[in-house]
């Protein structure tokens, strides 16, 4: 006689079970933004593998700022695709004041890759396997361009030193990386109002 397993039972043992695969395929960062020593907002990162199989990296950015000549409020998103261990699509948009500023869109296929930017057009000729979303989960050991999917084209990057990274960025000072045991714990950027630093929550 086979043994009884109710419904009840074989849900529990499903939810469980999803709650272990979820556990194992997908990691969240969570990190406060100072801009001129003030707390101005949050940024959270999901690398995680979707419904298809896809690993996927997603990062969204909120800020509010007050300062001496008025109020600013600011936001971006990106979403980028993997497919064996490369960039397949990847897009990102930033809202500045309730108005778009930088977009991208970047489709991959045939070995080459079509962007779409507020820019214009441009053709990537290899797929990349880096972008800047994967900088936070990852140290970019041996690696010396990465995709920046704000300005949807390809960015130099160089370590210097120890756990430090600097990725250049059109017409401005580069942005640099710090890690500590293979994880992203601060980003110094630069805006139109001063440095910006980006601190992982512990």
């Amino acid at each position: 006689m086979k043994p009884f397993i109710s419904s009840s039972t074989l849900r529990l043992s499903l939810f469980v079970w999803l709650i272990g695969f979820i556990s194992v395929h997908s990691q969240t960062l969570r990190y406060s933004v100072e801009l001129l020593g003030i707390n101005t907002g949050d940024m959270v990162l999901k690398k995680y593998t979707d419904a298809n199989g896809l690993l996927r990296f997603s990062m969204n950015t909120s800020a509010d700022v007050n300062y001496f000549f008025g109020r600013t409020t600011a936001s971006f998103s990106s979403d980028i695709r993997y497919q064996q261990g490369k960039i397949i699509y990847a897009q990102a948009k930033n809202i500045r004041d309730g108005k778009t500023g930088r977009f991208s869109s970047m489709i991959c296929s045939s070995g080459s890759c079509d962007v779409e930017t507020n820019r214009g057009k441009l053709k990537i000729a290899v797929p990349p396997s880096w972008c800047i979303a994967r900088l936070f989960f990852e140290e970019p050991l041996n690696q010396t361009q990465v995709y920046s999917e704000d300005w949807g084209q390809m960015l130099p990057l160089k370590k210097i030193g120890p756990g430090r990274y600097q990725v250049e960025i059109p017409s401005d000072k580069p942005n640099e990386y710090k890690y500590e045991g293979g994880r992203m714990v601060e980003l110094i950027t630069h805006t139109s109002i001063g440095k910006a630093r980006v601190l992982l929550k512990q």
